[in-house]
């Protein structure tokens, strides 16, 4: 397991990755309503014009209306000097395999993504804002748990000069059961040696 403060640095990045998620949210599905200034702030700009919501694309036209605005663009371009590019030389000016840039598919994808419902927006913001909570109250549980929080300098280092009195006490504690093994091992050898020497007495005589 990690320690605290990795811990704390992996919810910090997780955090700024939910408000970057958060603002992209917002400021993609929005209704498209400009902000409006109050009207008693004398320095206040001069309200936004309002944005149309979802601008329906152009309908389609009949073929003889096409076929009509070629001819008369063909007869003004004549009267003028100048060539009249019709709908098939325009097609065949295309370069092979791209779609044309006119019509309704070029502007619909021109267009942003189509804004949610005020229910739907509004359930969302309440999920980004409780998981920003959430994120926000494991940030604050985990620097509650570094070592040193709500302590002055001076107990820390009072509690540092006691944690290295019990250190020494424990290190010399080691050091006297590492010399009792020792000896325990001895003692062992003596008792093996005499065993085995009994032993071999025995099968002598």
């Amino acid at each position: 397991m990690a320690d605290i403060l990795t811990q704390l640095q992996t919810c910090l990045d997780q955090l700024a990755t939910q408000f970057y998620a958060t603002l992209c949210y917002l400021s993609t599905y929005h209704d498209n309503a400009p902000a409006t200034p109050p009207p008693d702030v004398p320095d206040a700009m001069p309200p936004l014009a309002k944005i149309p919501k979802n601008q329906p694309s152009a309908a389609p036209m009949p073929a003889g209306a096409v076929q009509a605005q070629q001819a008369q663009a063909q007869a003004q371009g004549q009267a003028q000097g100048s060539p009249a590019v019709t709908g098939q030389q325009q097609q065949q000016q295309q370069p092979e395999g791209q779609a044309p840039t006119t019509g309704p598919a070029a502007a619909a994808a021109d267009q942003p993504p189509r804004p949610d419902s005020p229910r739907t927006f509004a359930y969302r913001q309440r999920e980004l804002a409780r998981d920003l909570i959430i994120k926000e109250q494991q940030i604050e549980y985990l620097i509650g748990r570094l070592p040193g929080i709500g302590s002055s300098e001076a107990e820390q280092e009072a509690r540092i000069r006691e944690l290295e009195g019990e250190l020494r006490q424990v290190e010399a504690e080691r050091e006297r059961k590492a010399r009792e093994l020792r000896l325990l091992g001895r003692k062992l050898e003596v008792v093996l040696g005499a065993v085995e020497r009994g032993v071999y007495a025995r099968d002598k005589n």
